[in-house]
């Protein structure tokens, strides 16, 4: 199926009522606005036409940033969203590491980073599991933790696997409960406390 001139495989192919796509996979490597999209991958985007998800066929630099050719979130007007770093950036006096990923807002200010642990270790008087990302404020405060060993937070215990989302003054918003034992293996999250939906 070709839809502006770019192929799609039709079988998943998704329209929005005026025709135009909504969701669908490319059926090759393609360059759609600008951005070189890897093929056979889902490429998503918003009802004004511009491209809201895609699969990077290469290391790319959007923004200004250095992006991984992985799965990238773009807003509507065309910015960054949310991206893993392809090298090292330094982002207000920050360093990030290299596989990083990182969180903008519409105008490309940074909202959110993940930090990869090597061990267990305490941030901000939490233990935290270094089987998951630490995702931060840009502020450096952490916003989603998943705790390594059971911990008392403002009077109130919370197990070993607890995941904790924390407001920007450190406070709880929100919980789940992982299994750090089991043999299951947890995706990592492309996005901390500013969730990103994948339509």
């Amino acid at each position: 199926m070709i839809i502006h001139n770019i192929e799609f495989l039709e079988e998943d192919t998704e329209l929005f009522p005026d025709g135009s796509v909504h969701e669908a996979t490319l059926a090759q490597d393609t360059i759609i606005q600008g951005i070189p999209c890897a093929g056979n991958r889902s490429v998503v985007f918003y009802p004004s036409g511009q491209l809201k998800l895609c699969w990077l066929s290469s290391i790319t630099i959007l923004n200004n940033i250095p992006c991984e050719n992985n799965l990238v979130y773009l807003h509507e007007n065309g910015r960054l969203w949310n991206v893993s770093l392809a090298a090292d950036r330094q982002i207000n006096e920050v360093l990030h590491s290299s596989g990083s990923r990182l969180t903008f807002d519409e105008t490309g200010e940074l909202l959110e980073y993940s930090q990869f642990l090597d061990r267990d270790q305490w941030i901000e008087g939490l233990p935290c599991s270094s089987q998951f990302f630490v995702w931060r404020y840009a502020s450096g405060r952490p916003s989603v933790i998943v705790l390594s060993s059971n911990h008392v937070i403002n009077g109130e215990e919370y197990p070993r696997g607890a995941k904790i989302f924390l407001n920007e003054d450190g406070e709880i918003i929100d919980r789940q409960l992982l299994n750090l034992d089991s043999a299951h293996r947890y995706k990592q999250q492309v996005s901390g406390i500013f969730e990103i939906n994948w339509s």
